[in-house]
């Protein structure tokens, strides 16, 4: 895989097509002040984004050649899977690092980088695992599967909710509570209230305890991908 993608001159695109979205985010970040908005984005609301461009990656990878002459190969779709997924890792992974360090600089948020890094790490590997048990070496006719993509919006949706919900708030949940109460009287200056210490130390578990779960349910489709792809023919 790694031969491919330098064969191919593949990779140069395809960390590029990874890293402007981030910088983009940064320099939004480095403009715009969101934290003090009625609902502040803070570190954590930034980590979980990671993950859906893994989906855009992934789809890279399955394209940069035809697999079918591996039919003839002693080698089975979910050896070939795994491959594209552990190269995905390896390459975004130190990218991602990089991203999250500069915007906790940024945000002077540093006591929140060790949970950013968890929950980060945890929704990439997440979202590329679900994507790659799901639609295999065809990432880009899955998507439009409507049985696939019902399934994929479910896998991605539910979980990711919770990290948005927990993260904008660090667990003082009441901040959403009164934001229009905030933004009717302030408008565009409206601030964001204090947190409550004791709620954003729950809220640190709340975030960790989801990223376990998807760890966890990585590891699962990690081993069902046999079942599922086991029989496959190499194509794209």
């Amino acid at each position: 895989e790694f031969v491919d993608l330098f064969r191919s001159g593949s990779i140069k695109k395809m960390v590029v097509s990874y890293t402007i979205p981030l910088a983009v985010l940064l320099g939004m970040a480095w403009l715009i002040d969101f934290a003090e908005a009625p609902i502040p984005i803070n570190l954590l609301s930034y980590a979980p984004f990671l993950g859906f461009f893994g989906f855009n990656f992934y789809s890279w990878l399955t394209i940069l050649d035809s697999p079918e002459f591996m039919n003839g190969l002693p080698v089975r779709v979910p050896q070939l899977i795994r491959a594209k997924v552990l190269v995905y890792f390896l390459i975004t992974s130190w990218i991602s690092l990089i991203f999250i360090i500069l915007m906790a600089w940024r945000l002077d948020e540093w006591a929140s980088l060790p949970t950013s890094i968890v929950v980060m790490f945890a929704n990439s590997i997440y979202i590329v695992a679900l994507t790659a048990f799901l639609m295999g070496l065809r990432p880009n006719k899955a998507i439009f599967d409507a049985s696939i993509m019902i399934w994929f919006w479910i896998g991605t949706v539910l979980p990711l909710l919770g990290l948005f919900l927990l993260s904008f708030t660090q667990g003082d949940v009441s901040l959403y509570g009164n934001w229009w109460e905030r933004a009717s009287q302030d408008g565009l200056a409206a601030t964001a209230g204090m947190y409550d210490e004791t709620m954003v130390r729950q809220g640190y578990v709340g975030m960790l305890v989801i990223s376990g779960f998807l760890l966890f349910a990585s590891a699962v489709l990690w081993k069902l991908m046999d079942r599922r792809w086991g029989a496959a023919e190499f194509s794209n």
